[in-house]
């Protein structure tokens, strides 16, 4: 039984299941595609690669790769996974030396000082405790690491014999390392890049997530329908389960129980009619912001301003405050998204809204 999902009455109703099989959970073992592309990562991994990559935009699955990757890679004495790499070279000794944490009898007897040791010693600290045994680091979020700490990175993954490193990280983290970080390039003998899912495979993941829950194949979807998300949503696996979970919802508002062509159809009109009356109850300001972001796409709250009327705001910085709020109401109401780009975020129309909004 899935206890985390369990008890839930309206899914338990209408399709037997325990609960709703499409929430944004990370699942490893549901975890779908590049059978032949993980087996030749392990492989390598296995025969002692010490730097790998995964690249892959927003929703493509890093994250549940790099989980599955801990499930299925075997003969490791430790595997650590960080979910986002520290900004520091403290944060990195911080890591590396729990990698190796000495056991409870050594911590409360013999007391290893630990705090004594600096980032430069952190190699050396970590080939005397490691006793030969592998280990091995899977980062991610990596594009947003800072120059200094992916330098730090490579140094000691160099410095350390055993270790083998999984980065993962957005494509334009390659880019950077072109610009910025050739000799950390160099190192990576092995990448594996995600794009998305196809046909057949967006059926699989609809198929593992609703047996997780207790049902039965891709029931209550049929083929049309499954080609229909397919086709909505180009395969990436975080687009299919939010449109997954849409249309479940919607189904259980209106007591259905099959999810064909004729229900996609009244679906998608009413969806449309939502969102339309939605934006155009939006204020003034907040269209206009919306109005600019379908121009230009992603855009910094600066970038926004540049493109506003002058007369609107007494100064440069009054607004960019107002534009910050403006876009954490949008942020909230779901209507913008965004996306950390170094220091600084970046807005775009969220897809459930862009096409309405044009058409508003």
């Amino acid at each position: 039984m899935n206890q985390h999902v369990f008890g839930n009455e309206k899914y338990v109703k209408l399709f037997g299941w325990e609960g709703n099989p499409f929430v944004f959970k990370i699942l490893p073992d549901l975890f779908v595609g590049y059978e032949d592309e993980m087996k030749s990562m392990i492989e390598k991994i296995s025969g002692g690669c010490k730097f790998s990559v995964i690249l892959g935009p927003t929703g493509s699955g890093k994250t549940t790769m790099m989980k599955n990757l801990i499930t299925k890679i075997a003969g490791y004495g430790r595997v650590f996974y960080v979910p986002k790499p520290p900004n520091s070279p403290d944060g990195w000794k911080k890591i590396f030396t729990e990698i190796v944490r000495p056991g409870i009898f050594r911590r409360l007897f013999m007391k290893p000082n630990i705090d004594n040791i600096t980032i430069y010693e952190v190699g050396e600290w970590v080939n005397k405790r490691s006793k030969n045994k592998r280990l091995l680091l899977l980062v991610d979020e990596c594009h947003e690491s800072t120059r200094e700490s992916l330098e730090w990175l490579r140094t000691l993954t160099d410095q350390i014999d055993n270790l083998s490193l999984v980065l993962a990280g957005l494509p334009v983290f390659e880019k950077r390392l072109m610009e910025e970080l050739e000799t950390f390039r160099r190192r990576i003998e092995n990448k594996l890049e995600l794009t998305n899912l196809s046909s057949a495979e967006t059926r699989e993941l609809i198929k593992k997530r609703i047996e997780w829950v207790g049902g039965e194949d891709v029931k209550p979807f049929t083929s049309n329908s499954i080609q229909y998300i397919y086709e909505k949503t180009n395969g990436f696996p975080r687009e299919v389960l939010r449109i997954c979970s849409e249309l479940i919802q919607n189904a259980i508002e209106n007591n259905i129980t099959t999810i064909d062509t004729d229900f996609l159809k009244e679906s998608s009109h009413s969806h449309k009619r939502e969102t339309m009356e939605m934006i155009q109850e939006l204020p003034y300001r907040q269209k206009s912001i919306l109005e600019i972001l379908s121009k230009g796409g992603e855009m910094t709250p600066s970038q926004i301003v540049e493109e506003m009327d002058p007369k609107d705001y007494t100064d440069t910085g009054n607004a960019v405050r107002s534009v910050n709020n403006i876009l954490r109401r949008l942020l909230k109401d779901k209507i913008v998204v965004r996306e950390r780009r170094g220091k600084a975020y970046r807005y775009k129309i969220s897809p459930k809204f862009q096409t309405m909004f044009v058409n508003a």
